[in-house]
C-alpha cells in the first residue's frame, strides 16, 4: 500500500523574522531589544521595536524595505541619545520637526556610510516611504514638507547618495531656497556626523539661517 503523497511544506517567514531580529540587536548593541512583527504601524518605543509582519512570499525589493525599516530603528538606538536630543531641541513646531528629521537622517547616514548593504536597504525603505507619501506628485511648496526637504538634502551631503527618486519633485520645491539661505551651514554637517552634540548645534545654526 502506497503512502499518501506528503504535502509540500508551506513557505514560512520565521527565518527572515529571526534574522532581522538578530541583526537589529547586533546593530543596536542591545541583546534585550524586543522585536515584534505586527499589523500595526512601525514604531520604536524604549526597548521594543514593532515591524510590519512580512508576507510568506516576498520579493527581494520587499525584503529590502522591511530590512531598511529595521536598520533605521536599530541605528536610532545605536547612535541617538534621547536625553541630549531633548536638551538641544529648539522651540517651535517647525524647528522641532526639522531638528527631529535631520537627526534621523544622521543616524541612518552613520550606518549607510559603514555598510553598503545597509545603505541599499535604507534606500529601498525611503523610496517606498516617499512613494506612499506621493512626493513625486508634489507641485507646490504648500504640499512639500520643509522638514522632509531639509532632511533629504542633509542626507545627500552626509552619504553622497542621491535622495529617493520619488522625493525629488518635493525636494526641488525648496532646494534653491534652502541652498541660498543655509547651504554653507549644511556643508559643515558631514564633519560632525559621528558626534550628536556637535551635529545638533550645527543644525541649530542651519535653523537660524532658514
Amino acid at each position: 500500500m502506497r503512502n499518501p503523497p506528503s504535502e509540500k511544506p508551506k513557505p514560512t517567514n520565521e527565518p527572515l523574522k529571526r534574522a532581522i531580529g538578530e541583526t537589529m540587536r547586533a546593530i543596536a548593541a542591545d541583546p534585550e531589544l524586543e522585536v515584534l512583527f505586527t499589523s500595526d504601524r512601525p514604531s520604536l518605543s524604549g526597548h521594543t521595536a514593532r515591524l510590519p509582519e512580512p508576507a510568506r512570499r516576498m520579493s527581494g525589493a520587499e525584503i529590502a524595505i522591511t530590512r531598511g525599516i529595521a536598520d533605521s530603528m536599530a541605528l536610532k538606538l545605536a547612535c541617538h541619545d534621547p536625553a541630549l536630543h531633548r536638551k538641544l531641541v529648539p522651540q517651535g513646531d517647525m524647528g522641532r520637526a526639522i531638528f527631529d528629521a535631520v537627526e534621523q537622517a544622521r543616524c541612518e547616514a552613520v550606518g549607510a556610510n559603514r555598510m553598503p548593504g545597509m545603505a541599499d536597504n535604507l534606500d529601498a525603505m525611503l523610496e517606498d516611504r516617499c512613494r506612499k507619501a506621493s512626493f513625486s506628485e508634489v507641485a507646490s511648496r504648500e504640499d512639500a514638507p520643509l522638514e522632509e526637504a531639509v532632511a533629504y538634502m542633509v542626507r545627500e551631503r552626509l552619504t553622497g547618495r542621491a535622495a529617493p527618486k520619488s522625493a525629488q519633485p518635493m525636494i526641488e520645491q525648496w532646494r534653491s531656497w534652502i541652498e541660498d539661505k543655509a547651504g554653507d551651514a549644511l556643508d559643515t554637517l558631514a564633519e560632525r556626523l559621528e558626534n550628536q552634540q556637535d551635529f545638533a548645534r550645527q543644525v541649530r545654526s542651519v535653523l537660524s539661517s532658514l
